[in-house]
């Protein structure tokens, strides 16, 4: 589906365009040296967005018990257990971030399947 909707990877010309393009970039409200971020903006493509935050979602609950890491790769406890939910963020918010995650990596699987990122 991800592949369908953006047509070529390579038309956008970071990871974090991809993303926006998704939808999945935190809205800003700043004025002056005031600065806050809020939800998504959604101002993107739904069906990519709905594909990779669904996605996300199965990430986080495919396996109880997932596989132990590979010796000299161990993940801190932090990380592993999703820290943004276990920082106090909501699952939904936390979804989020695995999603736009998620979307950074796709657009670089795209890339490197075109042949423009090495």
């Amino acid at each position: 589906r991800l592949a369908a909707e953006a047509g070529s990877f390579s038309r956008f010309r970071s990871a974090p365009a991809f993303a926006s393009w998704c939808g999945l970039t935190p809205s800003e409200h700043s004025s002056g040296e005031s600065e806050r971020r809020g939800g998504i903006t959604k101002a993107g493509n739904a069906l990519a967005r709905t594909a990779l935050i669904e996605s996300a979602w199965h990430y986080s609950t495919c396996s109880p018990r997932p596989k132990a890491p590979a010796p000299g790769t161990d993940v801190p406890p932090a990380i592993r257990s999703r820290a943004l939910a276990a920082a106090g963020k909501s699952a939904c918010k936390a979804n989020a971030a695995v999603a736009r995650e998620l979307a950074c990596w796709v657009w670089e699987i795209g890339c490197r399947s075109e042949g423009t990122v090495l």
